[in-house]
């Protein structure tokens, strides 16, 4: 699962004070419920550019303040935790592993005073897990309520192309009315999906892969990152980005972040968010290929009903419209529309791509049950 070893690289020391050192990675689990962690020797951001806050600026990262507490011993925890993308003023999609509890533990602790908050700096670095208690970012916005996918289970993740059903939502504190979110994909438009397409990818991961507990060097994660790349394999649940070692495609730390998709629509915007980065494709750990995402068309009706509730009981701050956002309708052309080419949903002057994330945190973590 492309997500949360930096912060076991913080907890590491902690970890050996009350006798983790002497125990492999299997022993500090339990038997039935274990971790399998592979390893990439490569570069971990891999063929993609840096990003600006203006490039795919319905992007962002989940960062997170915490007590973890494993063995008895507590460490207070400041860090980018996951990418993801705003798909509401007030509703960001991500993956449910990025909200799991299990995730950083390993089921080896508790996680006490959690506080998340959303923020689309390009420059998260001062939340790289290195630092104490950051200052939030200037533009952050706390988020008062998540939902996981309630089929997700952490412990059970398939790697390869399957139905893990990692998918969640966060709601803000506040509606995010400066910039236009991303929109979903319809199931017609959803019909456009196949092998071979050029997609999309951001994220705000590491660029450097680092060893199991070891933390990235300073400026090689929490910078906002991006690229084009192709759409390899397609299931009904997972599509999976990057086929070959030349190709942009996600590694470490890029959990929870989008891939998009330009389609063939009458509406103003074409850009649509397609997946959002889950898991490694096998134990090579994108090495040589790139991640798997949740096919975000294959839950848009768990998606809408979450966003929906969440309007009718009164928990969202922003209910113009209570579901899924539509696209909007083209209009009539004028000389102003062609002048103003280029920019659509707000992103950069690029044509609609994919912006390759870094990885969310260090590794790429495969989490599975073994017999």
């Amino acid at each position: 699962m492309l997500t949360l070893t930096l912060i076991s690289a913080t907890l590491a020391g902690e970890l050996a004070a009350v006798g983790g050192e002497n125990l492999d990675s299997d022993e500090r689990l339990d038997s039935d419920e274990r971790l399998d962690v592979t390893l990439a020797d490569g570069d971990a951001i891999i063929n993609g550019e840096s990003a600006t806050t203006d490039d795919y600026p319905m992007t962002g990262g989940m960062l997170m303040r915490a007590d973890i507490e494993i063995w008895g011993s507590t460490s207070s925890v400041s860090t980018i935790v996951c990418s993801s993308t705003l798909i509401a003023p007030d509703v960001v999609l991500l993956a449910a592993h990025c909200l799991d509890d299990y995730a950083l533990t390993y089921g080896m602790g508790e996680v006490n005073n959690k506080e998340l908050q959303w923020s689309r700096q390009a420059d998260l670095t001062a939340w790289d897990g290195s630092g104490a208690n950051p200052d939030w970012p200037a533009d952050a916005v706390a988020v008062i309520d998540t939902v996981m996918h309630e089929d997700f289970d952490l412990t059970a993740m398939a790697i390869g192309i399957a139905e893990n059903d990692d998918i969640a939502l966060m709601f803000l504190a506040e509606a995010v009315t400066d910039v236009e979110p991303a929109y979903l994909p319809t199931l017609d438009e959803a019909t456009q999906l196949e092998e071979g397409l050029e997609v999309a990818v951001v994220g705000w991961g590491q660029q450097i892969a680092t060893d199991f507990f070891e933390q990235p060097e300073p400026g090689d994660y929490a910078i906002k990152m991006m690229g084009y790349s192709v759409l390899n394999e397609l299931g009904d649940y997972e599509l999976q980005v990057g086929a070959v070692a030349e190709d942009v495609r996600k590694c470490h730390g890029d959990s929870g972040g989008p891939t998009f998709l330009d389609i063939e629509t009458d509406s103003i915007e074409s850009m649509r968010l397609i997946g959002v980065t889950s898991h490694a494709y096998d134990e090579s750990d994108c090495d040589s290929k790139g991640g798997v995402d949740t096919r975000v068309d294959a839950y848009l009706d768990w998606i809408d009903n979450e966003m929906v509730t969440r309007c009718q009981d009164g928990t969202r701050v922003w209910c113009e419209t209570e579901g899924i956002l539509a696209a909007p309708v083209a209009e009539a052309s004028t000389d102003d529309d062609a002048d103003a080419g280029g920019k659509r949903s707000g992103c950069s002057v690029v044509p609609v791509s994919p912006a390759l994330a870094p990885m969310l945190l260090s590794l790429v973590v495969v989490f599975r049950r073994r017999s």
